[in-house]
């Protein structure tokens, strides 16, 4: 990849980390776990695409302690609509499987960790439409499984989860192009929190600013 590739991929994974840490502020609006969801995956179309062109000298991306706290925290956020969910059917069985909390996730050893995190999105996948009205929507599945599969990777392991075909298919060109349509998309939306929560909007600014190397 060129250097200004490079400098764009490194402001993505920025914006991409910044909200990932702040989830709890913006993952109950749909509309921005869609643009979210999307411009994760885009990341990843890239990381992949560089590697298949063996120009992978590119080491953006959070530690694994990192990544598996983002997975914890998002996933601590499914599990209490997942939890309500099964409350409300009087479905012990699933309630006693959605009883999670972030630490819950995050004590466990990286095995028992994969394992608990994939079960728990299967629940979710299998149960997501029924939970509209807890808030319960696709791409916030999907937003997690893409991060899970960045933790898989810097752990030597598989994926668990495919990459979207259409972003599988896509150039590096076009994948950047992706990705800028997915934050002009989300700077729309992102502008409600200018007033209503300054400090989070603020470094959602500066997370969006490319540092030329």
């Amino acid at each position: 990849m060129q250097q200004s590739q490079i400098n764009r991929l490194e402001m993505f994974e920025a914006t991409n980390l910044y909200l990932d840490h702040n989830a709890a502020i913006w993952n109950a609006i749909p509309i921005l776990t869609k643009y979210k969801t999307a411009l994760n995956q885009v990341i990843e179309g890239i990381k992949q695409n560089a590697l298949d062109q063996d120009s992978a000298q590119i080491t953006i991306g959070g530690s694994i302690r990192e990544l598996k706290q983002v997975i914890a925290d998002k996933m601590d956020i499914l599990d209490d609509s997942l939890e309500a969910y099964a409350d409300d059917m009087n479905d012990s069985e699933l309630l006693a499987q959605a009883s999670n909390s972030k630490s819950d996730y995050f004590r466990l050893s990286h095995e028992e960790f994969e394992t608990k995190t994939k079960n728990v999105i299967g629940l979710l996948e299998k149960n997501v439409d029924a939970m509209a009205d807890y808030g319960m929507t696709v791409e916030q599945i999907e937003d997690v499984k893409t991060n899970f599969n960045s933790f898989q990777e810097k752990r030597g392991m598989p994926r668990a989860y495919q990459i979207a075909s259409r972003i599988a298919t896509q150039s590096l060109e076009e994948l950047f192009e992706e990705g800028n349509k997915a934050l002009t998309r989300l700077d729309k939306v992102m502008s409600r929190f200018r007033r209503s929560n300054v400090t989070f909007y603020i470094g959602y600014e500066a997370a969006r600013h490319i540092v030329k190397s």
